[in-house]
């Protein structure tokens, strides 16, 4: 409980009826969200304490500005972070060297400047060993109260030591279970996508990235925003059903990752926005099994700033079993087909990356048709469709292949506002938080969207 409110807990369905025969699945939203009052009653005080870790990428290909870029933003953090935060830096290229030893931010300030100033690019990319080094440096202090997290920046390939994606998630699920979280963030266009992606996911972290040096900044900012203002952290959901996923009988339609124990991990929620799981079950058992008992049961396990767990429930209520006339006719709940169109789209644009990998830019043209008739009723869906389409049209494979990625991802995984609407407008966008933008271009700054 946060300033006497608990979390807020919604199940909201596609429609409040279902149907026999029909074929269609029962899609609905669940939605933990941060009521907007914790802000104006909260203070920076009753945040978690942070411990971070960043971990810079200082190989060769870290010249044109880029390490510089990333040098300014490490220093830019310390500025954002209290006094009392706790902060380590380590560098990597085929080596692994601790540049600053985990210490409060205020002694940071002091010698952090001082020990960038010496390092310059060079070398090749053992990324695993980067980022394990500095969940080494969080590992002692990580406890109740406190929020784990390393930031791992990387502009290349993990070409040195372990470089299995699956292997390196599977280390870096197991520290988010054990409280270490990791967020990553790409720079340019040389980096690997889907293990950076993959990282942040399997880390129960954000993944951002920059397309060029003067996009950095605002991926920082957009880290920073989330992790000072957060006040729900490990945030895990398990789904009490009878239903068989095996046989499809419900599906998880975002990327979130199970732990050990069988829950769903979601992202931390940050004040004045919601984290969400869209989940789709066949109708046709859904009415089958609500006539003997329930059907689904969502159980929501969360800590809270100071470190204390909660848990909460919610249940699926029986629905009315109607006629397909009637069906139809229903009304929908927008917010829910809003976000499965985005979720479908998500689809759409990770099946279009396939074929951009291969070049069949045809397929690729018959996709950004799709998700051209997909999102013209979603504002933000046509203006990120029209940004797809230009990068099509100049057959810049290696930008649409990262816009495709991390677009997808947004769509599927995102931190919303609470007041998350169907109108859009990039004017208004940079008004919000930087974590909460509904950004055109993902790699690019707020400034150049267009």
């Amino acid at each position: 409980m946060i300033n006497g409110k608990q979390l807020e807990v919604l199940l909201d369905t596609r429609k409040e009826v279902v149907a026999n025969n029909l074929g269609q699945s029962l899609d609905m939203l669940l939605r933990l969200r941060a009521p907007a009052q914790e802000m104006a009653q909260g203070n920076a005080q009753e945040r978690a304490s942070l411990a971070i870790s960043l971990v810079i990428d200082r190989s060769g290909s870290m010249n044109c500005g880029k390490l510089a870029e990333a040098k300014r933003c490490a220093l830019n953090l310390l500025d954002r972070l209290s006094d009392e935060d706790r902060i380590s830096v380590v560098i990597y290229d085929e080596r692994v060297e601790v540049l600053l030893e985990m210490m409060a931010v205020r002694m940071a300030k002091t010698f952090l400047p001082t020990r960038l100033e010496s390092v310059e690019p060079r070398g090749t990319t053992a990324l695993h060993q980067g980022w394990l080094k500095g969940a080494e440096t969080l590992a002692p202090g990580t406890g109740r109260g406190v929020m784990s997290r390393v930031i791992l920046l990387s502009d290349g390939q993990a070409n040195h030591g372990l470089t299995h994606v699956d292997s390196i998630c599977e280390q870096v699920r197991e520290l988010a279970s054990a409280g270490v979280s990791t967020s990553t963030v790409g720079i340019g266009l040389g980096f690997n996508e889907e293990l950076m992606t993959a990282i942040a996911n399997a880390g129960q972290g954000n993944s951002w990235y920059g397309e060029r040096s003067d996009d950095l900044a605002e991926s920082f900012d957009a880290e920073l925003s989330s992790l000072t203002t957060l006040v729900w952290q490990d945030v895990r959901v398990k789904l009490e059903t009878p239903l068989l996923p095996r046989l499809g009988q419900i599906k998880v339609r975002n990327d979130y990752v199970k732990d050990a124990r069988d829950y769903w991990c979601l992202p931390s929620i940050a004040v004045q926005s919601e984290v969400w799981m869209g989940i789709s079950l066949s109708m046709h058992e859904v009415i089958r099994l609500q006539e003997s008992g329930t059907v689904l049961r969502c159980i929501i396990c969360t800590i809270d700033q100071t470190g204390r767990e909660y848990e909460f429930s919610v249940t699926l209520p029986q629905l009315p079993v109607v006629g397909l006339a009637e069906y139809r006719m229903a009304t929908e709940n927008e917010l829910v087909a809003r976000r499965f169109n985005e979720i479908e789209s998500a689809d759409i644009q990770r099946e279009a990356r396939a074929h951009v990998k291969v070049r069949n830019w045809e397929a690729v043209e018959g996709l950004i048709e799709e998700l051209e008739t997909k999102g013209k009723d979603n504002p933000w869906l046509t203006e990120t469709v029209k940004y797809l389409r230009k990068l099509l049209e100049l057959r810049d494979h290696e930008a649409m292949e990262k816009e495709l990625m991390y677009s997808s991802s947004k769509l599927k995984n995102r931190s919303a506002s609470l007041n998350d609407s169907m109108l859009f407008c990039m004017s208004m966008e940079a008004l919000e938080p930087a974590h909460l933008r509904k950004k055109v271009a993902q790699g690019r700054n707020t400034d150049s969207q267009s």
